[in-house]
């Protein structure tokens, strides 16, 4: 129960931080960075993303690649429905291609260093393996 709880407790913790920036009348985005509001989704998507496949390393699940993304992206499009019920907000397709993206690019990115950066998680020789399809408990 432990072990579950420290592998999703920050996916859960971080979704709840989306709600609240959400809940937010206005977000501010710096003017001289193109396209700041996508790059804010992407971003904070992709911190998302990563959270879901850390979850899934160190809770040894074996739930498909795709279902984690994919729940990222259903979370997202709940994130752009709730906007709709927030004054001075609006829901937004492109906010939602942004924020698949990041969770898609946070994910894979999160296999990508732990294969570049092993010694962050434990060492190589605690995983040999930084396949997403594998289960570092077996």
């Amino acid at each position: 129960m432990i072990r579950r709880l420290l592998a999703w407790g920050p996916v859960a913790v971080w979704a709840a931080v989306l709600f609240l920036l959400s809940a937010q009348r206005v977000i501010v985005t710096p003017a001289w960075l193109p396209y700041a509001d996508k790059v804010g989704h992407m971003g904070l998507y992709g911190v998302m993303g990563a959270l879901l496949a850390r979850g899934r390393w160190r809770s040894g699940s074996r739930a498909a690649p795709s279902i984690l993304v994919l729940l990222g992206v259903l979370y997202g499009a709940s994130d752009e429905l709730h906007q709709a019920f927030v004054p001075g907000r609006d829901p937004s397709l492109g906010d939602l291609a942004a924020d698949a993206i990041g969770t898609a690019v946070g994910y894979w990115g999160f296999f990508l260093l732990m294969r570049l950066w092993p010694a962050a998680y434990g060492g190589a020789e605690a995983h040999t393996s930084t396949d997403p399809g594998h289960d570092p408990h077996e």
